[in-house]
């Protein structure tokens, strides 16, 4: 593959998001359609006018916007479904990102000129799959997040010319890249119809007796396991409980920083970032942890630091590399993983020409907390030089939900032109 550059694809929930996303490095967002999109509870994508001044953002930095158009449609749905996609082709989205097969049909007929990717909803584990999408005309396969690189690779070479997209960082579904039926089970909100609760990541706890649940529940003490009666010798199966309750149906995180390096020399075209519902700094230090690790590989070099502590910068489920270096089972020990080394501080409004910076208020702030300064070129360490809240009245302290006035002693505030994208996190230790 001649002058091989992989795209970094993430995640936009609504316009601010987007913004965000392309100035920390991401080469296209995908963003949902509305009302048709598995994400449609969530999307702040709320009508066409959003979706035209997104592309419009998107297609002036000469990036790419995909439009996320999965739901598994029912009858009912069909001829407003289609309706909207037409309506949405005519605003030249970059591509649609489609499951269902009759809509793949219909938009290959309708507008074949937009080009089609399919969904991970659709669940592509094999070449012949791949192969068969292909000669109905989709360009593009987002594989199963639970292949492994090297039948990730197989595919490619099996099937020339088509581009393939793998997960490289977000939540991992308790099913098979999404094809659960327990938020509608337990909500009746179907997750294939875009409702999703994600009631497989919440936390439960077990009564013997629900009549007296709040007098009788206490936490389990020891150590306990399930077993499957149907098996001989079956392998036990670990129950863990900590303090938020078991998540025994929900994995690990994925973070693949350290699957990069095989990924690009297998020429994949494009990692992707999952989380249209995550904050917007959660969404900026992940896509900059990627661009800055995609960045390095392409030079000869490893992983850089940083990519990691930008990472470890985020709250989690806890972290797992994914499969690309084999099957590995679904990892249920860690339940929460607060930020390692800090957590975002504020959000930067605007910086004056005097230096002061105005800020909103997200963790609270004193004259003695260390904090690092995060924009999509920066990251130090910086400290408080004065603190004033939003009538410009000096304070000791700036408190969460708050906007406020904050001058550092540090020349960062020569950085202007990323005001509008910059935080402060606090820095532990």
């Amino acid at each position: 593959m001649v002058n091989y550059i992989p795209e970094l694809l993430a995640p936009a929930g609504d316009l601010t998001r987007l913004e965000y996303a392309l100035a920390y490095g991401a080469d296209a967002v995908y963003a949902g359609q509305p009302a048709f999109s598995l994400r449609a509870r969530e999307n702040g994508f709320r009508n066409l006018d959003d979706l035209a001044k997104g592309i419009e953002i998107t297609h002036a930095q000469g990036k790419k916007f995909y439009l996320t158009s999965n739901v598994i449609a029912r009858n009912p749905k069909v001829a407003p479904f289609t309706k909207a996609l037409l309506e949405a082709v005519e605003l030249k989205p970059d591509a649609l990102i489609v499951a269902d097969p009759g809509v793949i049909a219909f938009m290959r007929k309708e507008a074949p000129q937009i080009p089609v990717h399919l969904s991970v909803q659709a669940n592509t584990t094999n070449y012949l799959t791949a192969q068969f999408w292909q000669t109905i005309g989709v360009s593009r396969i987002i594989l199963s997040r639970e292949l492994k690189l090297s039948e990730v690779l197989e595919i490619q070479q099996k099937c020339p010319g088509l581009e393939l997209e793998v997960f490289v960082h977000g939540n991992v579904c308790m099913a098979m890249s999404g094809r659960c039926m327990l938020s509608n089970w337990t909500t009746h909100r179907d997750a294939n119809q875009g409702m999703c609760n994600n009631s497989c990541r919440m936390p439960y706890r077990l009564y013997a007796n629900p009549e007296v649940q709040s007098d009788d529940y206490k936490n389990h003490e020891g150590e306990f396991f399930l077993e499957r009666s149907n098996t001989e010798n079956a392998e036990l199966i670990g129950l863990d409980e900590d303090k938020w309750g078991t998540y025994f149906m929900s994995s690990r995180d994925l973070c693949a920083l350290d699957a990069i390096p095989d990924l690009i020399a297998g020429h994949i075209e494009s990692f992707k970032i999952e989380g249209r519902t995550r904050s917007v700094y959660y969404l900026s230090s992940v896509v900059h942890a990627y661009r800055k690790a995609i960045d390095a590989v392409l030079c000869g070099e490893g992983v850089p630091e940083i990519s990691r502590e930008l990472i470890a910068d985020t709250d989690s489920r806890g972290r797992m590399p994914g499969f690309f270096k084999g099957p590995l089972p679904q990892n249920y020990e860690s339940t929460q993983e607060p930020s390692k080394t800090g957590a975002v501080a504020a959000q930067v409004m605007r910086i004056d020409a005097d230096g002061s910076i105005l800020v909103h208020i997200k963790n609270r702030i004193d004259a003695n907390t260390r904090l690092l300064w995060l924009d999509p070129e920066t990251r130090e360490e910086v400290s408080v030089l004065e603190l004033k809240n939003a009538k410009n009245v000096p304070v000791e302290a700036l408190h969460p939900g708050t906007d406020g006035i904050i001058r550092l002693r540090s020349d960062v505030t020569n950085h202007t032109k990323f005001a509008k994208f910059a935080f402060l996190v606090l820095k532990k230790g």
